[in-house]
């Protein structure tokens, strides 16, 4: 329970900026204006450029990722809103009947209106008929990307939803890894594949204890990857699974710290990962680390890395004071 000072201080925290945020919002806003207003030679022309140029947002986000996210449709939208961003798809791969672009935009839309249909609850919560939907969407995502797999161009997002389909068909550990070593062949930095690896090696998919934290040391140890910087952004993202993640898992805080400071000095302008910092310093109860990131947080919190802001009051006040 917060004191009514702790109280006073979360009512009077403002949401600082993050302008790599904003970037990364402006650019979808204008994708998506584009795909609503069917300028799909526009879109074409965007793609091939990301594609090949491996462009990211000065936080390491790729374009080309952000891109296809562009197009996704929020889970609170209506049936009618689904069924139009269906028929969108159609008619772009219509007029661009070559474009791996158009296949994996399709196959993504299809994925995340796969899982519309089932929820994000537990299994046992589905309905027999939200199971089928799921089952019949994702076939549609499996036979666009089994098109966009017998075109000439690749693109590096392709993989990434084959991973999530691979999740939502059950496809064995065995075929999982077959994917991730082929993706990973054809774009090694492309760090969005090690998230997905290791969110599926968690108990509730294919792992077992220790797995996903062992797969973070192998996704590190890889001479043609990020090295310990990718160790780092699997903890960022696995982080939201546990309470605490290094009093709930096997991951090592020095290796995770040290990822940390790699990513602060390749994307200095990313205020997100100061706060990250602030945020897993504080789990690992590393203070000294947790002040001079909060030095510098001042007091403006983001909140999509503290989510509720009583969070980020409370780890500045044990920063800043003798508790253990």
């Amino acid at each position: 329970e917060l004191s009514p000072a702790d109280k006073a201080e979360v009512a009077k925290l403002t949401p600082a900026k993050d302008p790599i945020g904003e970037e990364i919002f402006a650019f979808r806003q204008q994708i998506r204006q584009d795909y609503n207003n069917r300028r799909f030679a526009e879109l074409e022309t965007r793609a091939t450029e990301l594609r090949h140029s491996k462009e990211t947002f000065d936080n390491g986000s790729w374009k080309i990722a952000q891109f296809y996210d562009s197009f996704d449709c929020r889970d609170e939208e209506p049936e009618a809103m689904w069924q139009l961003h269906e028929k969108i798809h159609q008619e772009w791969i219509e007029q661009f009947p070559q474009s791996i672009t158009a296949r994996v935009a399709s196959a993504s839309f299809f994925e995340n209106y796969a899982w519309h249909a089932r929820g994000r609850g537990y299994a046992d919560k589905v309905k027999d008929n939200d199971w089928q939907l799921f089952a019949q969407r994702l076939a549609s995502a499996q036979t666009a990307l089994e098109e966009a797999n017998r075109l000439p161009e690749k693109d590096p997002v392709s993989y990434r939803v084959t991973l999530r389909l691979a999740l939502g068909q059950g496809w064995t550990k065995y075929q999982f890894d077959q994917i991730l070593e082929e993706a990973k062949k054809f774009e090694p930095k492309f760090w969005g594949y090690d998230i997905i690896r290791a969110q599926s090696l968690l108990p509730r998919w294919y792992g077992e204890p220790g797995d996903w934290e062992a797969y973070a040391d192998q996704a590190a140890a890889r001479p043609d990857g990020l090295g310990i910087e990718i160790y780092a952004r699997i903890v960022i993202y696995i982080e939201s699974y546990h309470g605490n993640i290094f009093r709930e898992s096997k991951v090592s805080w020095p290796k995770v710290r040290e990822g940390l400071a790699v990513l602060r000095k390749k994307y200095p302008r990313s205020p997100s990962l100061i706060q990250e910092t602030a945020k897993l310093a504080g789990m690992a109860g590393d203070r000294p680390l947790a002040r001079e990131m909060f030095d510098k947080i001042g007091a403006g919190y983001l909140p999509e890395v503290w989510g509720k802001p009583e969070r980020f009051v409370r780890d500045r006040k044990w920063v800043y004071s003798d508790a253990p």
